[in-house]
């Protein structure tokens, strides 16, 4: 088992960030772990979704819980099991987002040293999407107030 964890400071309020992780056949867009994720577009805890991750591995995730400043998922693929949350604290206009997760599995053992820094790299993809959205409602507000 290991377990790692980071936190970062997103230019975006909570309202986009947490619909950013409610939107699970778009996780891949963001998650460097995944390369697609099927099923409804509605995030609904207990669903599992069908998952291809790196490597071609097959498996499913799913949300544990699902709070106004608390996300908690899981992940499986042959080998492999993870556990995440996200949680998510206003910070003046922005949102501070602390993502932790656990890995267990034989494969999740061989992978220890490729997960190195995986924390850093989902918040700082997770930051640009959301603050690429944060500033794209901005600019519909404002055509919204010139119209």
């Amino acid at each position: 088992m290991s377990t790692a964890g980071s936190h970062i400071l997103i230019p975006a309020p909570v309202h986009i960030v947490r619909r950013i992780l409610l939107e699970p056949t778009a996780l891949a867009e963001w998650n460097p772990a995944f390369l697609s994720v099927g099923g409804p577009s509605q995030a609904l805890t207990g669903r599992r979704y069908p998952l291809v991750a790196r490597g071609a591995l097959r498996g499913h995730w799913e949300y544990l819980s699902i709070g106004d400043t608390l996300i908690e998922g899981r992940w499986e693929v042959p080998g492999l099991a993870e556990t995440n949350s996200w949680k998510l604290v206003p910070h003046e206009e922005g949102t501070h987002v602390t993502h932790s997760f656990t890995h267990r599995g034989g494969l999740a053992a061989l992978l220890r040293p490729a997960f190195a820094g995986v924390a850093d790299l989902r918040l700082d993809r997770l930051a640009g999407r959301a603050g690429r959205r944060a500033r794209e409602q901005a600019q519909a507000q404002v055509q919204a107030r010139v119209s």
